[in-house]
């Protein structure tokens, strides 16, 4: 029976502030693991140079950390530099940190008897899944024990999968930090806050998207902004699922099926997913970012 204690964060984005109230929470407490699921630093939007200063005034915490459990990092979108053409620099490649355990981007490594996997695909029951992007798939049907991801700063959690959301953001906020306790098919989360209350809850309207951390005063992220940023790399899962080479459009309801199969199995959002991709078939010009555009068909998309 797996009992594990974890300390789960991520997204400092080069702050060490953050880190160090992290540190000063959590003061006497002991942990089967500490994650951290990448953004270490802020190397793309700085540079190369600030993003190696900003590791090296990371590592004392994390050493700190490292000595109240064993610690696992995953690196992130933004410790490397900005390149345009050519192959950008990585911070480790002119830093390394001389603590904790690094799992490579779709590697697997075996530490204290558990096994963590970046890879999606290659993660199994016993196995703790750890990547820094979300794989939308992975985190509503993940054969993984448990899965933690960082990247969208939007902390959330649905049964074993915990996104943690970000320490420091962009616009110089602190954020939060998760312990858990993992119990075989159970993830228990508490969030604590850096400097104000959050909250974990349920919207009554989005209750597939999980339940989601917040500070007291915000509400539910879909509510407020809209489900588009998460219905638009669904449908580009479910097009994969629906479509196959010698396809090059999908109908909405074909669609719809293939997100509830691969991705998230629940009524209400197979009807608010719906009504997404019915705008999509309905535009002229859709966004930029949306994955899918109308197909010369009635009530059928085709990629973007």
């Amino acid at each position: 029976m797996t009992h594990q204690r974890i300390l789960a964060c991520g997204d400092n984005h080069g702050d060490s502030e953050s880190l160090e109230k992290l540190v000063e929470a959590t003061e006497g407490e002991e942990f089967d693991f500490i994650i951290h699921t990448g953004d270490i630093t802020n190397a793309y939007k700085t540079d190369l140079e600030t993003g190696v200063d900003q590791l090296q005034a990371v590592e004392p915490y994390f050493e700190t950390l490292a000595e109240r459990g064993t610690l696992v990092y995953i690196y992130g979108n933004r410790d490397k530099e900005r390149a345009f053409g050519g192959s950008p620099t990585h911070v480790s490649e002119e830093y390394e940190l001389s603590v904790g355990h690094r799992l490579q981007a779709g590697g697997e490594l075996t530490v204290d008897g558990q096994r963590f996997t970046a890879d999606p695909a290659d993660a199994g029951p016993e196995d703790i899944l750890l990547t820094h992007s979300i794989s939308q798939e992975a985190f509503f049907q993940s054969s993984a024990n448990a899965y933690f991801c960082g990247d969208t700063h939007r902390a959330r959690q649905f049964k074993t999968a915990l996104n943690t959301g970000y320490l420091h953001n962009d616009k110089g906020f602190n954020g939060a930090y998760f312990t858990a306790t993992l119990d075989d098919d159970e993830l228990e989360v508490a969030v604590h806050g850096l400097g104000e209350q959050w909250k974990g809850f349920v919207c009554p309207d989005h209750q597939w998207y999980g339940r989601q951390f917040t500070p007291e005063k915000f509400g539910c992220g879909l509510c407020k902004f809209g489900p588009g940023r998460q219905f638009s790399s669904i449908a580009f899962i479910a097009f994969e699922k629906a479509t196959s080479e010698e396809e090059e459009t999908a109908s909405i309801d074909e669609l719809v099926v293939a997100a509830r199969d691969g991705v998230v199995d629940d009524e209400t959002f197979a009807d608010q997913f719906r009504s997404y991709l019915k705008e999509l078939a309905n535009v002229d010009r859709p966004h930029p970012t949306d994955p899918l555009k109308p197909a010369e068909s009635p009530e059928s998309l085709k990629r973007q």
